[in-house]
């Protein structure tokens, strides 16, 4: 499967509530209308975020995201169908003006690796997305590599170990770069992971703030360093799923 991550920061005058309201009802019923390839759709609703982490973050990192949209299709050419279609072009697509500041809009094409937990569990209430820049100078796949290996120093922690039920790696596939200007932000830089951890519940979602620590405490070594927090971000979200299709 290979996926599209959006991070939304709402159109001027438009508050959070109304930005949520309008993906969900009326911009998510453009896709139900006519889904096209499309296998999986989701938003998930940020509550809560953080930008930066120990240093001087610019202003156009630290615009707060109010939806990050999650789309999903069986293979490259799905999606290069999806957005080729007619109705994308003319209709699903310049609806993005009704809602988002595409100035500050922000994209990846990614592969979902999934990664060990102690205590898995499904049906959570509560998701963090964490956006990472690879460290300066590092290769893809040698950011990949340290990543996973953080991840897995990183629960030998108990509070971390404890309250994670999930976490999947969303890799970029930089050769897909070329598509995000369909959401706009050509200027933003472009993140080379996301991580998705889930946790039981909103009042629960904070200990992942322990597990951020383990991270950057992996990632102050010259060895295992990975990536760049000071242009890194996380928000705390809702999963509201919008559209799946069934397994032919």
């Amino acid at each position: 499967m290979i996926k599209m991550i959006a991070a939304v920061c709402r159109r001027p005058g438009m508050t959070h509530a109304e930005c949520l309201s309008y993906m969900q009802h009326v911009h998510g019923g453009l896709t139900l209308d006519n889904p096209l390839t499309l296998k999986i759709y989701r938003q998930n609703h940020v509550f809560d975020s953080a930008f930066g982490t120990g240093a001087e973050v610019s202003h156009s990192m630290a615009v707060a995201r109010d939806v990050i949209t999650e789309l999903c299709w069986d293979n490259a050419g799905d999606m290069q169908a999806t957005f080729s279609n007619e109705y994308v072009r003319t209709k699903v697509g310049p609806d993005g003006r009704n809602f988002s500041d595409q100035s500050a809009a922000l994209s990846l094409v990614v592969a979902e690796h999934e990664q060990p937990v102690v205590q898995p569990a499904v049906g959570c209430g509560a998701k963090v997305m964490h956006f990472l820049r690879a460290a300066e100078g590092l290769d893809l796949e040698t950011f990949f590599t340290r990543w996973a290996r953080a991840h897995e120093m990183a629960l030998a922690a108990p509070e971390v170990a404890g309250s994670l039920r999930r976490c999947v790696h969303n890799r970029q596939l930089p050769e897909f770069n070329k598509m995000l200007a369909y959401f706009g932000g050509k200027d933003l830089p472009i993140y080379e992971g996301v991580a998705g951890l889930w946790y039981d519940n909103a009042a629960v979602i904070g200990a992942f703030r322990a597990y951020e620590r383990a991270l950057l405490e992996i990632n102050a070594e010259a060895d295992t360093a990975f990536y760049r927090p000071e242009q890194s971000f996380f928000i705390y979200a809702t999963e509201v799923p919008i559209y799946t299709r069934d397994k032919d």
